[in-house]
Formats: structure tokens, C-alpha cells, sequence
């Protein structure tokens, strides 16, 4: 059993590192703007990850496993109350102790600002973590433990450190926020079965913090 987390684990550091580099590799290689870098990334990872999923689907239930499927209004107003007030929460937080942002956004358009961070990576970051990543890890080792009260998917909670480790170059205070914003992603994913509620938290979040940040 403990062979099977370990493999399991591997995997989905496996499936971050596969979906990733390439888009890496890309942005050293061709040494774009900032506006493309982010374009660039964004466009890669998010394609690498679908043919994942398109590949893997047929075997797995369909696209549904992955979290492509419909969910209902109590979900989504759940899910855009609490990306507001997270996000609310981060800036008080950043107004204690100031951190810059993954991405200096300041040269930025607004448009696209909206179209990059608020729309762009919410999406991006929500297929490959928890539509991609998630979804495999819990399908192979399905371990839920109580915390607090309430219960939490071990897949989730994986996922969630590896997204919060990603933003860490950035700074403790981002990479906590990410961590946290990963855990109530993932439980909504989770709790739902759709990939909709994780993707409204994670630009209701973005959004507050693109303001912020402008």
C-alpha cells in the first residue's frame, strides 16, 4: 500500500513535470516578452494537458472523470463567494506583509490583464491541476482523512502543496495563499465532480488580486 502512494505521488509529479517543461523549454529558448511569456505558457501547458486528457478519457469515463461536466447554481455561488473572500483575505495579508506578484503586471493592458490572469490561467492552472492531476492521483489512491471536522481528499490535499510549492520562488505569503486557494479548488472539484466551481474560485481570486496589484 505504501508502494502504491509512492508510485502514485510520483505520478502526478510526473504529469506536472511533463505538462511544464516544454512550456519551460520554450520561454528559454525563444526569450519572448513578458506578455508572450505568459501567452506562451499558458497556451502549452494547457494543450499538453488536454491531450492528456483526451488520451487517457476513453479508458477513464469519459471526459466527465476529468471534471468536464455541468454543475449547479449552489456550486457555483459557493465557489464565487469564496474566491472573493479569499482573495479579499490575500490582500489584507499583502497589505501586512508586502510580496510582489508572480507576475509583474504593471506594463500590463488591462484587457489583458482580464484575459491572461483572470481568464486565462484560472482556467489553465484548474485543467492541469485539478482536472489533470488531481483526477489521476485520487482515481489511483482515493484516501480521504478527517481534518478538523470535515474530511479532505488526499489527492487534494497533494495537488494543493504542489501548486503552493510552484509559487514559493515567489515568496511564502503567495505560495501560502496558493495553498490554500488549491485546497478549496480541489474540494470543489472534488465535492462537485466538476472542474467549473475550481476554475470561478481560482478568477474570482485572481481577479481581487489583479486589482490589488494594479
Amino acid at each position: 500500500m505504501a508502494f502504491l502512494k509512492v508510485k502514485t505521488l510520483g505520478l502526478g509529479v510526473g504529469l506536472f513535470v511533463v505538462v511544464y517543461v516544454p512550456a519551460l523549454i520554450a520561454t528559454v529558448m525563444v526569450r519572448p516578452r513578458i506578455e508572450l511569456a505568459v501567452a506562451l505558457v499558458i497556451a502549452i501547458t494547457l494543450s499538453i494537458a488536454a491531450l492528456f486528457i483526451s488520451l487517457l478519457a476513453p479508458a477513464r469515463g469519459g471526459l466527465a472523470g476529468f471534471g468536464f461536466r455541468g454543475t449547479n447554481p449552489r456550486d457555483v455561488g459557493i465557489a464565487l463567494a469564496l474566491g472573493l473572500s479569499l482573495g479579499f483575505v490575500a490582500v489584507f495579508l499583502n497589505h501586512l506583509l508586502p510580496s510582489k506578484p508572480p507576475f509583474d503586471v504593471s506594463g500590463f493592458a488591462r484587457w489583458k490583464i482580464g484575459l491572461y490572469f483572470v481568464v486565462g490561467a484560472s482556467i489553465q492552472e484548474e485543467v492541469v491541476f485539478r482536472g489533470l492531476i488531481q483526477s489521476m492521483v485520487e482515481r489511483r489512491c482515493p484516501l480521504i482523512f478527517p481534518l478538523l471536522g470535515f474530511s479532505l481528499s488526499g489527492a487534494v490535499a497533494f495537488t494543493a502543496v504542489l501548486f503552493g510549492m510552484i509559487h514559493l520562488e515567489v515568496g511564502p505569503v503567495v505560495a501560502l495563499g496558493a495553498l490554500i486557494l488549491g485546497l478549496v479548488a480541489g474540494e470543489l472539484r472534488r465535492r462537485s465532480g466538476s472542474l467549473l466551481p475550481a476554475i470561478i474560485v481560482h478568477a474570482s481570486f485572481n481577479c481581487i488580486d489583479a486589482v490589488w496589484h494594479q
